[in-house]
């Protein structure tokens, strides 16, 4: 079954004033309306008919600089309805796109801060308010939602704006998981895997080192469950995203890691604490670098 999969690229940031010039209470962006003779095709699908929607998905916007959830599995030709809130206390956004064409429109923002832009593919939200859009993903491929706001788009940083080839569900591979049956964020980290569209088996163990030990991840790396997929090593809680990221880009390297148990990493939401964590490409000498970084 061909599948849409795409990140919700986070790109907020506390800068206030430039939100004002590109859309608020005194400068209120036009409403768009469904025409069906004005629809287009685009490289990431098409406008959706709101009568023809076969399901919802709320994503929340937040000062916390998060889009949740950070990672959607949409079955080709769906016609999905975002209902967008933004619990934060100033505007945000959110655009759909592929990764070159956010940046470029992006590029056009910054170059004309006062421009309006209402089209399908996009929500402007107000603090304590809800939007909406309609799409219909008739193309199977990985797109990215960003908030275009002149000085958001900066703000996200490497983490938003990865672009990386399409995994259909079927050729996902399945993933193993050593944890300890006591660990009840291990198995909200399975769950969250699951719902991104892997196939996961849980391995019950008493002492998640022997996996380490024996797939080659030293215990500076350690988190409170080790996982297998093709190959590679996956230590704690690292967020499905970048388990895709991985298996798209295909290192020489042993697996990535997120030490420790950061809260509001996937598994350990803990309310509105989110610790800033980093997500760590662990190579074959024991030496790691930043994959990506959630602030």
């Amino acid at each position: 079954m061909n599948t849409v999969r795409f990140g919700l690229g986070i790109a907020l940031a506390t800068l206030t004033a430039l939100a004002h010039a590109h859309g608020d209470e005194a400068h209120p962006m036009k409403k768009h309306t469904f025409d069906p003779s004005k629809v287009q095709e685009r490289a990431f699908g098409r406008e959706g008919d709101p009568k023809k929607v076969g399901r919802i998905i709320k994503v929340d916007m937040s000062d916390a600089f998060r889009f949740s959830p950070s990672d959607v599995v949409i079955k080709r030709g769906e016609t999905v309805k975002f209902v967008v809130s933004n619990s934060g206390k100033q505007l945000h956004e959110m655009v759909l796109g592929t990764p070159q064409e956010l940046r470029e429109h992006a590029e056009l923002m910054r170059k004309f801060p006062g421009m309006e832009h209402a089209d399908a593919n996009m929500a402007h939200v107000k603090p304590g308010a809800k939007g909406e859009i309609v799409w219909q993903f008739n193309k199977s491929g990985e797109y990215q939602f960003a908030c275009l706001i002149p000085g958001h788009f900066e703000a996200g940083g490497a983490m938003v704006f990865t672009a990386i080839p399409a995994l259909a569900a079927n050729r996902l591979p399945p993933v193993e998981v050593f944890k300890n049956p006591s660990c009840g964020c291990c198995g909200a980290w399975v769950d969250h895997l699951k719902a991104a569209g892997f196939d996961v088996k849980a391995t019950m163990v008493d002492d998640t080192s022997v996996a380490r030990k024996k797939y080659g991840l030293p215990d500076k790396f350690a988190s409170c469950h080790t996982a297998v997929v093709a190959g590679y090593v996956v230590e704690g809680h690292v967020p499905a995203a970048d388990v895709k990221k991985l298996l798209a880009m295909k290192p020489q390297a042993v697996g990535i890691a997120v030490p420790g148990m950061p809260n509001g990493s996937p598994g350990m939401e803990m309310g509105s604490r989110k610790d800033p964590y980093q997500v760590l490409l662990v190579d074959k000498q024991g030496r790691e670098r930043v994959f990506s970084s959630y602030n």
